[in-house]
């Protein structure tokens, strides 16, 4: 059939019986147009409850702001904090900082209480939301359903949650929270916060490692002795000791920050790079994950008198050990973690140290490493032997260094905030990988005398890596400096 112009007879197949989803096409000499074409929301917005929390103020708005600033929010997007409070619009905002007036209109606020369902009636109706819970981990289960209950989250399509960590206490509690979540909710709906996979630099991980082929044939069991990870601190509570009581190392950085960066580290390449893709790699890495038996678990020297802490806390905050990823590529190679606070030197590193050559030829050889620091001051080192000046044989240490720009990079919640309002789910976590994680540190939260493992803390004074008497027994640690 010859097309001479614009309007023409469509073809509409046969013998349907008028249920069927026909996608229709029209067709020119030049071009070919789906009927069925995604329309963009007329307006978009985000709420955010607990809005007049510290989170909300020091992270949130800030991140919102340079997103603004960047013109990467949508045109006429709205933010709407919402709280039991009701300080007004003005007081809210002038709690906030110093933000220009052109930012504070697209502010605005809203006293309401997620337990509420009629006050919940007074938040603005935008065509596509995204739902902030900066509330505390014990309202999630009710905020959800409240917000189901009051058809703000019926279209999976224009409607999503973002879930602050911890996403449950433990294994239990995660799956019963999971559970309310299924039931309310698709998992793209959604959106599980951990700070850390919105940072440049961890999300570098996966650049380093799959858009280059030097590094990928020595990254298996063939090459690889063993992998030091790190996530330590110089500080103590810092004020946060009333919730770090109730919540441990082991709940605030293993369960989350440490094992997302053992699943970049470790995951297989995705097949592509979205969110469905690298999210089903993860999980498979870390359902092959289990705890090995070098478990030592620590509390610094003076927490007990730390504000909000009970003279008899057994609260730990040092753990280190190991882990094996019982899996083709990793069997064998034990993943040595170690997280605490007050602690020598403050940073997220990760060591990748190779096997020694079969023989020994060189005197002074040391088995390569390459190290990854995440923060502060990231960088890639490849530290090899090279020959030592003089007349001898012997070798010396090398290091060739990347020094990664962190400081063009962005803050993680901007990254993570930009990604959600954009249906973006790559630096979120599943579902099974929350479960995944708890299911891997469980044993470590067991209190008492019948758990499978000692998780009583040994003290540590400040300034030392933990209670060396028993760490330096899990391996030969390259520690950060």
């Amino acid at each position: 059939m010859h097309l001479s112009g614009q309007q023409y007879p469509l073809y509409w197949p046969q013998f349907t019986s008028g249920y069927e989803r026909v996608k229709i096409t029209t067709t020119t000499p030049t071009t070919m147009m789906e009927m069925e074409q995604h329309i963009e929301p007329l307006t978009r917005g985000i709420v955010i409850f607990g809005a007049t929390g510290d989170l909300c103020k020091r992270k949130l708005i800030p991140a919102l702001y340079k997103l603004w600033q960047k013109g990467l929010l949508p045109k006429g997007f709205s933010i709407t904090g919402a709280a039991r409070r009701d300080p007004g619009r003005g007081r809210w905002i002038e709690s906030l900082g110093d933000y220009p007036v052109d930012f504070t209109l697209l502010l605005d606020y809203i006293s309401c209480d997620l337990d509420n369902q009629e006050s919940l009636q007074r938040l603005p109706e935008t065509d596509d939301t995204t739902y902030f819970l900066s509330v505390p981990p014990e309202r999630y289960e009710n905020a959800i359903i409240s917000l189901k209950k009051g058809g703000f989250l019926d279209d999976s399509e224009t409607s999503r949650v973002v879930i602050e960590k911890p996403f449950g206490y433990d294994l239990k509690s995660a799956n019963h929270l999971q559970s309310v979540v299924g039931r309310h909710l698709r998992e793209k709906q959604v959106y599980r916060i951990d700070h850390y996979l919105g940072k440049d630099t961890v999300n570098n991980i996966l650049a380093t490692r799959f858009g280059n082929t030097l590094l990928e044939p020595l990254w298996n069991r063939e090459y690889i002795e063993e992998i030091q990870i790190f996530a330590t601190e110089t500080i103590g509570c810092e004020g946060r000791s009333q919730y770090y009581d109730g919540a441990g190392v082991v709940r605030d950085m293993l369960q989350n920050h440490m094992l997302q960066v053992l699943a970049l580290v470790a995951m297989e390449a995705p097949c592509k790079m979205d969110a469905k893709e690298i999210r089903r790699e993860k999980t498979k890495v870390l359902s092959a994950t289990r705890l090995g038996k070098k478990l030592i678990t620590g509390q610094y020297e003076g927490y007990r008198e730390e504000q909000g802490v009970g003279p008899e806390s057994m609260t730990q905050t040092f753990v280190a050990g190991d882990l094996y990823i019982d899996n083709w590529r990793w069997k064998g190679v034990p993943f040595h973690f170690m997280t605490g606070k007050k602690m020598p030197f403050q940073c997220v590193e990760v060591v990748i140290k190779l096997k020694a050559p079969p023989l020994n030829l060189f005197e002074g050889e040391t088995n390569d490493r390459i190290v990854m620091r995440l923060q502060p001051h990231a960088h890639l080192d490849i530290r090899i032997d090279v020959k030592s000046p003089g007349l001898g044989d012997s070798v010396e240490e090398a290091t060739l260094t990347h020094r990664y720009p962190d400081w063009l990079g962005v803050d993680g919640y901007e990254k993570l905030l930009y990604d959600a309002i954009n249906d973006d789910q790559s630096h979120f976590v599943h579902s099974e990988e929350v479960i995944e994680s708890w299911r891997i540190v469980d044993d470590l939260l067991c209190t008492g005398d019948s758990c499978p493992i000692r998780t009583a803390p040994y003290l540590y004074k400040e300034n030392t890596w933990g209670p060396m008497h028993k760490t330096e027994m899990i391996t030969q640690w390259d520690y950060p400096a």
